[in-house]
């Protein structure tokens, strides 16, 4: 999908650079040097690279969810969505934006889930706190993104917990939680790294699905 003439990205991220501080007196780490893209509705982006070319780092930028004041932005990095700023933005501001206009699908689910909560609780909290439904319409939308994801037997998962999942299913867990709110962005982390090949292209068929809904 083409944006119109003159209007402006989604996302437009310009001169971007991300430093971490040494440590022990160590010089500070360069992690990303000057990055420039842009992204428009309904397009799919991929940063391609090899491991420690600051793909993940540019990609926590965008929510801002790195380990501040430890990492740093150079002067001139800027990050716009929508139009307004993310780069020192206000946790408020911070808080509206994440899980909720735009999400992210993390590399190892398995840390990324809490552990001790179904997965009823954990899909249906993000409805609660952004959406603000009552427990039934967030019990019945979870078992609908369960089913939209593609996760077997949805309605007897709702009380499962993470480790009773495999991998391919834990993923699609959380792809279920990121797209709870409908996101303007998904932000997806290396979705398929620690799954086989078969369930890597189911994954990766799935996110371009959802894409085109």
């Amino acid at each position: 999908m083409k944006r119109s003439r003159g209007a402006a990205p989604l996302l437009e991220i310009r001169n971007l650079s991300v430093t971490f501080a040494g440590r022990a007196g160590a010089p500070p780490v360069e992690a990303v040097r000057g990055l420039s893209l842009s992204l428009d509705r309904g397009e799919t982006l991929a940063l391609v690279g090899e491991s420690g070319s600051g793909k993940s780092v540019t990609a926590l930028s965008i929510l801002q969810l790195l380990p501040y004041p430890l990492a740093a932005h150079g002067a001139g990095s800027s990050i716009r969505f929508a139009g307004e700023e993310l780069v020192g933005a206000t946790p408020e501001r911070l808080r509206r934006v994440r899980g909720n206009r735009i999400a992210m699908v993390f590399q190892e689910p398995m840390t990324s889930l809490n552990p001790l909560h179904t997965l009823e609780r954990q899909i249906g909290e993000t409805l609660l706190i952004h959406k603000h439904m009552g427990p039934a319409a967030a019990r019945a939308r979870t078992l609908e993104l369960l089913r939209l994801v593609g996760l077997p037997d949805a309605e007897s998962r709702l009380g499962a917990y993470p480790h009773q999942l495999s991998g391919g299913q834990r993923q699609r867990v959380m792809i279920a939680m990121a797209i709870a709110n409908e996101p303007d962005i998904l932000i997806a982390d290396e979705p398929t790294t620690a799954l086989d090949v078969t369930i890597q292209a189911h994954i990766l068929q799935l996110l371009k699905d959802l894409r085109d809904r």
